[in-house]
């Protein structure tokens, strides 16, 4: 969790039609020696380099339940002072119910499945300082709950997403981790018709006061207010190129137990309308 949280893609209320699919294939890249400690406070630190490979997919079960997967299948991370170790992220599965396909809201249960490793130490340059551990997993169970709203802003070819998530999160060996609110915003756009630009706002905040104390990349006690900016090409009736931008603002959530920094994200996209029923 901690240092690239822009995995995924925007909640919204739309479901896939039965037998749809929607399929994204990413590289992300993230880099920063700022560092926001548990008690706020600003710390440089030596360079932190995070990348992974990610797998995103929707699937239509009927036209109001959808499948979703969010899997960063490998990821690579490091300080400059250590060797850079790897390995497979955690799995998020889970579905997405259609409340209400006039005004789309959704309602969706994913679970993330702890696959990961949740110990993985990086030797250090200078023995004096031991290993780090740099786990590519929390070691933890999490349930993401999200409820959300969409529209059309027709005739402008537009659209706005608006969602709230609740993550339920459990035990790493003997620590109870806490829960986290997530809030979110995206605005689209469709200037010319195989492009879409986006924009949005991404805000998260800790449950309660009572934090352990662990590494940061658990993610425990981690808040930020995070924004992003992108474009969707596409190339024809099924494949597309996404790319995007995320970063992190001073508030109104302000950052604890986060790498502040960049991530860059460039991803191919594959939909298809009938995917097991091919015409």
């Amino acid at each position: 969790m901690g240092g690239l949280p822009f995995l995924g893609t925007a909640q919204s209320g739309w479901t896939k039609s039965a037998d749809e699919a929607f399929f994204k294939l990413s590289y992300l890249h993230f880099q920063s020696d700022d560092y926001h400690s548990l008690s706020g406070d600003q710390i440089q630190t030596t360079l932190f380099t995070q990348q992974a490979i990610g797998f995103y997919g929707e699937y239509g079960v009927t036209d109001r339940l959808t499948v979703i997967a969010d899997w960063p299948m490998i990821k690579w991370q490091g300080f400059e002072s250590t060797e850079t170790v790897a390995g497979t992220g955690d799995l998020k599965l889970g579905v997405k119910y259609a409340i209400s396909k006039k005004l789309p809201i959704s309602l969706s249960i994913i679970p993330e499945l702890p696959i990961a490793r949740a110990n993985k130490y990086a030797e250090n340059d200078n023995p004096d300082f031991g290993n780090i551990n740099l786990p590519t997993g929390d070691g933890e169970l999490n349930i993401y709950s999200t409820l959300a709203i969409s529209s059309s802003l027709h005739p402008i070819p537009a659209y706005i997403n608006l969602y709230g998530t609740f993550n339920y999160r459990t035990r790493y060996e003997d620590v109870n981790l806490s829960h986290q609110l997530i809030e979110g915003l995206e605005l689209g756009y469709n200037p010319l018709k195989p492009v879409w630009i986006k924009a949005g706002l991404k805000l998260q905040q800790t449950i309660g006061d009572d934090v352990a104390v662990v590494s940061f990349v658990r993610g425990e006690g981690t808040e930020y207010s995070s924004f992003y900016a992108g474009a969707f090409y596409k190339l024809d009736s099924e494949w597309g190129v996404d790319l995007t931008y995320f970063g992190y603002l001073d508030g109104p959530v302000e950052s604890i137990n986060v790498y502040q920094g960049s991530v860059f994200s460039v991803g191919v996209t594959y939909e298809v309308k009938n995917l097991v029923k091919r015409e």
